[in-house]
């Protein structure tokens, strides 16, 4: 039999699945969607009934419950199959303040010519660059842009997956006429073709910096080279050196078919509106009747059972991983084998198997679960974040993986952890919210169930099968393990290097472990969870108000507001308390350090039983608060919210610190702070400016010197002592009572007592103003790959009218800042601009990451881009503008007619001329319209979920001094702003009057990052000299 075999599908009912996609039900019990099996279904012709002659609806899916939110009652759904074969779901929100699409066609990365590894990748980012109605390659992202929107694409091994979301509704038509183009007359420019090479590129280089990355090629490296998953799928200039607009268009029309492609929408209109939207979008893509990709009976890693491998990683990390192959029955859609196997050995509660683990000081966390390697291939992985005696006995965490099954085995699964789970994903659908990347979501699930049963398996387990648990349970032998160990003390040399990242890497053979852990006795301390005392009974909502959050209490102590929602009408109520005191301050490196040793013994402590709490929908964080204190949320299920916090503040008040554990958090808190100097440039440059803004900071540098230090004694004495003195900021919210508010503040209060502190005392850090003589950059020079620039401008305190400017300077940059520098001049991958506040001050920033350009290069081009920019904005009717047409018309253009035809434009029609000095004054003043009409729209309906409308009235309660009325006072400045006031607010902002700039410039110490960086030599000698040796 050949490794790959292909399986033809027959007619445009088929439907696709498989790949990966959003990671699912995960680590045990979760209120997640559950992950369905591929499906090879067809539309039932008997009971698809015909609404259109182009396209069917598919019936429903049975059982699923009703949903109760009052805020989605009007949410109508349907399942349709469109007259060239693809298969969708159309979402109707006739009040959703946001729309969106996304489609997914089964080509990915396995799909790559031999000769051109990285085709799929590339061909993703080409797709992005114009079709023959919009041949601009920066209209589509300009459109979204300016309509509130956000974009994507990513390509995967069996799959690729595109999408909008968060779109004013006033676009959703341009939008999605835009984004439909891509997938059946993309222009392939071939200006972009050999530019998009260098991005992809960048991307690359990007990625042999990142750890995950590079352990996913040494299994590349160690896999049946025959299989596709042994590919080089990402792609560099060296791989797609032979890739042109001719095969590329080959691939293309090859592979992204009609019978290959799932879509989902989200719009205001009625669901035939939509279907019949659908139809028009994506009906046009042809249908060639290709044939889905299987690997079916293939075995990726046959050479590697009972080997272990190590790899050498740039951060200081210490994980061991165990892999198995599995059939892909275990990923059956009903009964879910492998979802109900991850929920006992991913369980970390009482009697678990990281429970044990930790009890032996060998871990410190645990994740387990299926992978999917493309759509027939399944792995059942158990990932162990070990201590420093872990890595040194990992046989030992081994033989306690196996010791745990081996009690499993000894018992029939319970059916209690299936209703758990089924109940409390009832509960999440029932009284779901809005979620503006819904399509996103719905399309990458729609592709794995199939259109048949979706969204029901999705969502929940159909039938229980304790036995098909069981046999997976036997499946998980030792000698079928892939063993890997990721550390930077392996204990062996490791004498291999991976092609194409370079990772470090040996292979060990350990026939004779896997022997003696066949023979693991069940461990007497691993049980089956027990029941989940946290799972809702009741549901009843409390009385409800929109009024403005009420101050219950206010004294020397702090302050207690109150805002029980009448907006969304859901049994979920949220607490938070930020318990401000003068033991942490943001310059005092050891108090953070002891704050955040403090941190990591609570959260141990509460591990057991939060888990439970977490996978029956109820949350809690304890964490550090501004660094100036500690914050304490409970938020979920209203029912028992109030006995997870009690649970939490005693964890809190007597969290019982042991030497040995203490050993390993500070060994843990050490190495994080150890490892930011392995994080990206960009990452880094972020973390310097923080530095310079704030009048308080303490860097990883500070953190990690200070964490050295510490001793058990220091973290005691700074505990008796944290809340002794302090002031109390509470927000209680959601289905909640004024009672229930009041005594949550009087048992904060009795469990963590002390006494009141002035303000003063706890304030946060503030920003320090930049220097306004002239511009500042901070040259930084670090040990890692590539460089980076973070350009950041100060526009000085807030107001409503500074705001308003702020917002929509920030949008209309967006788009030519990333066209500019990374699609046209190729710069960078990572290229970005936006907007933040600090201490209620202003500020715009522009940052670009790259393999290939100096900073001080990219500090000169983005100061001229920004410079042009102005120019374009303040006075187009002077010069040739360099600012992007408008493309504000949501409307079909006017070189479609009434019939659906489109004019055909050359592959190598150029972009159209600038426009007139009046017409480039029409297109700004057009443009500007769109991008006020979507901000006051998003503005107007400004929250899609309870908890986010509950964040922002704790946010305007204790940042903004109970400043409720701010938002209308923010839709009244907008209202009233023009075009006019946004040049003149540009013109100080950005201009050269404005010299508060700073740009931090990191610089890597690759070879890659001075080939083109011009070297200072200041004695003319030695620049002579250099002359004569060449």
């Amino acid at each position: 039999m050949p490794l790959l075999r292909l399986q033809q599908l027959r007619g445009p009912g088929a439907a696709g699945g498989g790949g990966a996609g959003r990671a699912l039900g995960r680590s045990g019990r979760s209120m997640w969607p559950t992950s369905p099996s591929r499906s090879r279904s067809s539309v039932p012709p008997l009971a698809a009934r015909l609404l259109s002659s182009k396209y069917t609806v598919v019936p429903e899916s049975p059982g699923l419950p009703a949903l109760i939110t009052s805020q989605l009652q009007d949410r109508k759904v349907a399942k349709i199959v469109l007259s060239n074969g693809v298969k969708g779901v159309v979402i109707s929100d006739r009040n959703s303040p946001t729309t969106g699409a996304a489609l997914s066609v089964e080509a990915g990365s396995w799909m790559d010519p031999g000769n051109a590894n990285g085709m799929a990748h590339f061909l993703e980012h080409l797709l992005f660059l114009g079709t023959k109605k919009y041949p601009d390659p920066h209209d589509y992202e300009r459109f979204i842009f300016d309509a509130n929107g956000s974009l994507n694409g990513y390509t995967s091994s069996d799959h690729s997956l595109y999408y909008f979301s968060g779109v004013t509704p006033a676009a959703f038509d341009g939008a999605l006429d835009r984004f439909s183009r891509f997938f059946y007359e993309p222009l392939f420019d071939e200006t972009c073709v050999e530019r998009e090479m260098n991005a992809v590129d960048q991307e690359f280089q990007k990625n042999c910096e990142q750890d995950g990355w590079r352990v996913l090629h040494v299994r590349k490296e160690l896999a049946d080279q025959r299989h596709p998953f042994a590919g080089f799928n990402t792609g560099n200039l060296e791989t797609m050196k032979l890739i042109d607009r001719t095969n590329l268009r080959a691939w293309f029309k090859e592979r992204y078919s009609a019978n290959l492609m799932h879509f989902a929408i989200l719009g205001r209109d009625t669901v035939s509106q939509l279907a019949e939207k659908a139809e028009r979008a994506f009906g046009r893509i042809e249908n060639h009747e290709r044939s889905l990709l299987s690997t079916e009976g293939t075995t990726v890693f046959p050479n590697l059972r009972s080997k272990v491998v190590w790899i050498a990683p740039l951060k200081d990390l210490r994980e061991m991983t165990l892999s198995w192959e599995i059939p892909i029955k275990y990923n059956d859609g009903a009964t879910k084998p492998a979802r109900l196997v991850s929920a006992i050995l991913g369980y970390e509660g009482q009697n678990s198997l990281l429970s044990l683990l930790k009890q032996e000081e060998l871990a410190e966390g645990l994740s387990a679960g299926k992978s999917h390697l493309g759509a027939d291939n399944l792995l059942f992985e158990i990932s162990i974040s070990l201590t420093e005696r872990g890595v040194k006995e990992w046989r030992t965490v081994a033989s306690r993986v196996f010791e745990a099954m081996a009690a499993l085995k000894t018992e029939a699964y319970p059916r209690h952890i299936l209703e758990e789970v089924n109940l409390v994903n009832k509960l999440g659908y029932q009284y779901q919210q809005r979620n503006n990347g819904i399509a996103t979501t719905w399309c990458g699930l729609l592709r794995k169930e199939g259109i048949d049963t979706f969204p029901r398996q999705s969502y929940f387990i159909d039938k229980f099968d304790g036995n098909a648990a069981q046999s997976l349970l036997q499946e998980l032998r030792p000698d079928a393990c892939l063993y890997t160990i990721i550390a930077q003390k392996p204990e062996v040399e490791l004498t291999q290097t991976e092609k194409w990242m370079g990772a470090k890497y040996a292979v060990v053979d350990i026939k004779a472990e896997t022997s003696a852990w066949m023979e693991a006795p069940a461990h007497k301390s691993i049980q089956y969870p027990k029941r989940n005392p946290y799972i809702p009974t009741d549901l009843m909502l409390s009385p409800r108000s929109n009024r403005v959050p009420e101050l219950l209490k206010e004294s020397d102590s702090g302050k207690l507001y109150f805002y029980p929602d009448g907006e969304f009408e859901v049994p979920e109520s949220a607490f938070s308390f930020n318990i401000r005191t003068p033991a942490i301050r943001p310059d005092n490196p050891r108090a953070l350090v002891l704050a955040s040793l403090y941190l990591r013994f609570v959260h141990e402590r509460l591990t057991e039983l939060s888990y439970d709490a977490a996978t029956a929908g109820l949350h809690y964080d304890v964490s550090l608060s501004h660094t100036t204190g500690i914050v304490v949320s409970v938020d979920g299920y209203s029912e028992k919210t109030h006995l997870l916090l009690a649970s939490v503040l005693e964890r809190m008040s007597t969290p019982a610190f042991t030497l040995a554990e203490f050993e390993i958090y500070k060994d843990s808190v050490t190495r994080s702070y150890r490892n930011h100097t392995k994080e990206s440039p960009l990452r880094q440059a972020m973390s310097k400016l923080a530095e310079i803004m704030y009048d308080k900071y303490s860097n990883s540098a500070q953190l990690a010197e200070a964490a050295e230090s510490v001793t058990l004694a220091d973290l005691e004495s700074f505990t008796k002592t944290l809340f002794s003195s302090r002031y109390v900021e509470a927000f209680v919210g959601g289905n909640a009572t004024a009672e229930e508010a009041r005594r949550a503040w009087d048992l904060v209060h009795a469990t963590l007592p002390g006494s009141p502190c002035p303000q003063s005392a706890v304030e946060k850090a503030k920003a320090l103003p930049f220097g306004s003589k002239r511009p500042a950059y901070h040259p930084v020079r670090l040990p890692v790959k590539g460089n980076a620039i973070v350009w950041t401008v100060a526009l000085g305190p807030r107001t409503p009218e500074a705001r308003t400017g702020l917002e929509f300077l920030s949008k209309l940059i967006k788009e030519p800042f990333y066209s500019e520098l990374r699609t046209k001049q190729q710069t960078g991958y990572i290229v970005s601009s936006g907007s933040f506040q600090v201490d209620k001050n202003l500020f715009l920033n522009c940052s670009v990451q790259s393999n290939s350009h100096d900073p001080r290069d990219l500090l000169a081009r983005i100061e001229l881009f920004v410079e042009k920019f102005l120019r374009d904005l303040v006075s187009p009717a002077n010069h040739t503008s360099t600012l992007p047409a408008s493309t504000s018309s949501s409307s079909p253009s006017s070189r479609e007619s009434s019939e659906g035809g489109h004019e055909e434009a050359s592959p190598s029609q150029p972009s159209q001329p600038s426009a007139p000095a009046p017409q480039q004054q029409q297109d700004m003043q057009s443009r500007f319209d769109v991008v006020k009409a979507a901000s006051l729209a998003r503005l107007r309906q400004p929250h899609d979920t309870m908890a986010a409308k509950i964040r922002y009235f704790n946010h305007l309660a204790f940042e903004e001094d109970g400043d409720f009325g701010a938002l209308e006072r923010r839709i009244e400045a907008m209202e009233a702003y023009t075009l006019d006031d946004l040049r003149a607010f540009a013109k100080d902002a950005i201009g050269r009057s404005n010299a508060r700039r700073v740009a931090v410039l990191v610089e890597g110490n690759s070879e890659e990052n001075s080939q083109s960086s011009y070297e200072a030599i200041s004695a003319l000698d030695d620049l002579r000299k250099r002359g004569s040796k060449l």
